[in-house]
C-alpha cells in the first residue's frame, strides 16, 4: 500500500474532518432501522466509527489501491454482491471521489437500496478553503480525487431514481481550523448562510417506492363490434351494425 495515500487519510486535518462528518450523522441514523446497512469508505485508514444505529448488521467496506472494496467481503464497486433492495441504509463517505467509474457504483447503490431506504453521501466541498490545501495534498499523495459540488452529485443520484431531500454542510472552515458545533439562535441565520463554505457536504436522499399505474387500454374496434355491451350509450347500435356487416362479408 503506498504510504503517501495512507498518510493522506491519517493526516490530522483529514481525520478530524471525516470524524466530524460521521458524528453529524448521529441524529439521522437514530431514526433508521432494518436488517442490513452498508458503509462505504474511501480508504481503510479513514475513520470507521459510524454512529450507533438500529440496524441489525452494517457491512463496512473500504477502497484499496486497486479500486477494490474490501472488508467483510471483496468486490468491485460496480458489482456489489448484495441482494437487490436489501439495504435500508447506505453511507458513502468520500468513496465516489476516488473511483474511476463512480456512475457504475451509484447504479449498484441504487440497486441494493431498499424502497424508503436512506442514502447518505459525503464529499469535500470545492467551494471551501480546503480546495487549495487538498490540491497540494493530493499531488504529494499521488491521489487523483475527483472533487465535485454537492449539486453535481445530487444530479447523479437523482438520475438513479433516488430523491435528494436535503443538502447539508459540516466540518471545519479550513484544514487549519477546528470543526465546531453549529451555531443556534439569532447567530444561526448567518451560520446557515456561511455553511456552504464548510469543508464537507452531505446529501440526504431516500429511495421512493415504485408506484405502478395501470394503463387504460383502448379496446379494439372489432372487439367492440363483437361485444356491443362494452360500448356505452349511443355507440351500441353502431356496434351492432358493424357486427352484422362483418357477418355478411364472412
Amino acid at each position: 500500500m503506498p504510504a503517501e495515500i495512507n498518510d493522506f487519510y491519517q493526516h490530522p486535518a483529514v481525520r478530524s474532518q471525516l470524524q466530524h462528518e460521521l458524528a453529524a450523522l448521529a441524529p439521522i441514523l437514530a431514526g433508521v432501522y432494518g436488517t442490513t446497512g452498508l458503509f462505504l469508505r474511501a480508504h481503510e485508514a479513514a475513520p470507521d466509527n459510524l454512529p450507533a444505529n438500529l440496524l441489525a448488521n452494517v457491512v463496512g467496506l473500504a477502497l484499496d489501491e486497486a479500486q477494490i472494496l474490501r472488508g467483510g467481503l471483496a468486490c468491485d464497486p460496480g458489482e456489489l454482491p448484495l441482494a437487490g433492495e436489501s439495504c435500508k441504509l447506505v453511507v458513502v463517505q468520500h468513496l465516489l471521489e476516488r473511483l474511476d467509474e463512480p456512475a457504475a457504483c451509484m447504479t449498484e447503490i441504487a440497486r441494493v437500496l431498499a424502497p424508503e431506504g436512506v442514502l447518505l453521501v459525503l464529499g469535500f466541498n470545492p467551494l471551501s478553503l480546503w480546495r487549495p490545501w487538498l490540491a497540494g495534498a493530493m499531488r504529494r499523495a499521488r491521489l487523483p480525487l475527483r472533487i465535485r459540488s454537492a449539486q453535481s452529485w445530487a444530479a447523479t443520484i437523482d438520475a438513479q431514481g433516488i430523491e435528494v431531500l436535503q443538502t447539508r454542510y459540516s466540518g471545519a472552515w479550513s484544514p487549519w481550523s477546528a470543526a465546531s458545533a453549529e451555531q443556534t439562535g439569532a447567530a444561526g441565520v448567518a451560520a446557515v448562510a456561511l455553511a456552504r463554505l464548510r469543508g464537507g457536504w452531505l446529501l440526504l436522499a431516500r429511495k421512493q417506492r415504485s408506484v405502478l399505474t395501470p394503463l387504460r387500454l383502448r379496446r379494439d374496434t372489432r372487439e367492440l363490434a363483437r361485444n356491443p355491451r362494452l360500448v356505452p350509450g349511443a355507440h351500441r347500435e353502431h356496434a351492432r351494425v358493424i357486427a352484422s356487416i362483418e357477418e355478411e362479408c364472412a
